[in-house]
Parts: structure tokens; sequence; C-alpha cells
């Protein structure tokens, strides 16, 4: 055979080769998300929002359920998971919001003082426990303040509306329970009793018409101990939302983004779905697809400006404060695919 012939044969092995090995990344992409990839993209992901939550907080007096709460949990979950994260950034987050909200403390136990209401007082006492704040006066008032704005009915109510993180009753009634349940104590045990079948009873009836209601409903009802069927049935709802790309959206008009998937995610999981499901690997897919460089998502704004721009060092401009949430969403559901360390 001529030394042409000879590398023709190899282009065409070589091609061969090539195509097997297309087919094999195919195959591999249908099965687990490798735990790898996830944690290389969630080391950008962490890193990006600790160095924002530190940046607001030089640049902001007031707490945030964006760059405190919601930041704290997601980073907590990342430490869990064996990521680095520096331990005098979280205490200054975790610092920062007790001397806010001390700062109030005579408002604050009588029910007011609470910019945001209770939603606002649930994401702090979340962000609080994740951090691993004990019991103390902010979280005793915080609690005292939860209780006064429990309504008859069994909710918490929302009282501005900036969606899709502040818009929802789902949202305030859930958080402000698992508050109470986080920090009521043995003093408190009684009186908390009392009020979970309340609230059980006002998530069951009321009407969802978002994702961030259905969220909350769901990770309320698990979180109130609701039964199995139940849980089932409206975690089966929310299934049900998932996009052909495998994604969800906060509207049905509007296209999937990562704060409702990772949201959407994180409360299947609560209620017993498995990483290994095909939906909870579909939309961890997802995630990964639409992340950017940076380890940042993008979610686009839809509510209207409150306060005068600033840069919190987080990308995405006028959509930083929702993008940082949707990155939040997304870490947390993406940690879920990996091992804890503690």
């Amino acid at each position: 055979m001529t030394g042409l012939g000879v590398r023709v044969l190899r282009m065409l092995f070589a091609g061969a080769v090539l195509v097997l090995s297309g087919a094999g990344m195919l195959m591999a992409a249908d099965g687990p998300l490798a735990p790898e990839a996830v944690r290389d993209v969630l080391n950008r992901s962490v890193a990006l929002l600790q160095k924002s939550a530190a940046t607001y907080v030089e640049k902001r007096d007031c707490f945030s359920c964006h760059h405190q709460g919601l930041a704290s949990v997601a980073i907590a979950g990342a430490r869990r998971a064996g990521f680095a994260v520096d331990a005098e950034m979280t205490a200054e987050q975790s610092d920062f919001t007790y001397e806010y909200f001390n700062g109030r403390s005579k408002r604050v136990r009588v029910g007011e003082g609470v910019p945001g209401g209770p939603y606002n007082a649930g994401y702090a006492l979340w962000g609080l426990h994740a951090d691993g704040r004990k019991p103390d006066s902010v979280t005793n008032d915080l609690v005292a303040y939860l209780r006064t704005k429990h309504r008859r009915d069994g909710s918490w109510r929302i009282r501005t509306h900036r969606p899709p993180l502040e818009d929802s009753h789902f949202t305030a009634t859930a958080l402000s329970l698992r508050g109470l349940q986080f920090y009521a104590g043995k003093d408190g045990a009684k009186d908390l009793a009392e009020r979970i079948p309340r609230t059980r009873k006002w998530l069951l009836k009321a009407e969802a018409k978002t994702n961030e209601d259905r969220v909350f409903r769901l990770l309320g009802l698990v979180w109130a101990g609701a039964g199995k069927t139940d849980v089932q049935r409206l975690a089966s709802e929310l299934k049900g939302k998932q996009r052909p790309d495998g994604g969800w959206s906060q509207l049905p008009e509007r296209k999937g983004d990562s704060y409702a998937t990772g949201q959407a995610l994180f409360a299947l999981k609560a209620a017993g779905m498995k990483v290994g499901d095909e939906s909870y690997q579909k939309g961890c897919r997802y995630l990964l697809k639409t992340v950017k460089s940076d380890g940042s998502w993008l979610v686009t704004t839809r509510s209207k400006a409150i306060q005068k721009f600033f840069d919190s060092g987080f990308p995405h401009e006028k959509s930083q404060f929702i993008s940082i949430c949707g990155t939040c969403w997304a870490t947390l559901a993406l940690l879920e695919l990996l091992p804890s360390t503690r």
C-alpha cells in the first residue's frame, strides 16, 4: 500500500474514533452528572457570592434577604460540601444581620421595624441558623415579631410586592414558620405546636399561581409536617411545570431561569425527590448550560427599582439583586449532587 493509502486509512480510523468518542460523550451527557463538573462551576459561584455579600455590607447598612439571608444559606451549604469558605467573611455577614436588628430591638419585638415584613424576618432567621448562630436577644426579638404577625387564618403576609423574591404570601408564610422552628426554643414549643396546624391548613387551602407560590407552598408543607399524600401531590404539580429544556419559569409567559429552576429543584428535593431522578438531573443540566463563565446566572429583573442603583460587586447591573438570588438557588440545587463533608 502506498504512503498516501496508509495516511487515508489513518484519517478514516481517526474519524471513526472521533465519532465513537463523540457518541460516548453523548451517552455520558445522558447519565448522572459528574461531580467534578459541578464542583468546578460552584467554586466560582461560591467565591462570587461571598465577594458580593462582603461588598454589600461596605456600601449599605440595611439587612437584605438577597445578600445576607439567602446568600448565607447557600454559602453554608457550600461549606458543608467541602468548598473553601472564608470564615471571617461569614462571621461578618452574621454580625451584620445581628447588629442591624439589634439596633431596632424595641420596635421589632412589638411587631414593627422589619422592612419587608415577615418574609424578611424569616430569611434573616434562616440565614442566621445556617451560619450557626445560637439563640440570642436578636433571634428572640424576631421570633416575637413573627408571632405578632401571624394571622388567624394561619398565614403570614407580604407587605410590598417586588416579584419574584418579595411577592408571595406563601413565601412569607413558609419562611416565618421555618424561622419559628429554628429559634422558638423549648419555651416556645407549645405556642409553635398551636401555630403549625393553622399554617398547614392555610397552605393547603390557598391557591398557588406562580412558581414562587408553588415552591414555598411545598416547602412550607414539608416544614409543617404535612401528610405524604398532600406533599407528593403538590410535588408532582411542581414537577409538571418543568419545561422541555429542563428549566422552570417564574411565570408561564416568561423564559426559564436559574431563580425558578434552582428553587423548584430545592423544594422537590426537600419533598423527597432523589437527585438521580431524571427530572432533577435534567434541571441541573439546564443550570450548567446557562451559567456564566464567572459562576453567576443572569436573571432579568421584573421588579420596579425602589432605591438608587449601586454596584454590589455582583454581575448583571440592574438585574444584580435578583441574579444573586438566582445564583443562590442554583448553587443550593447543584450542591445536592455532591456529598456533604460534615
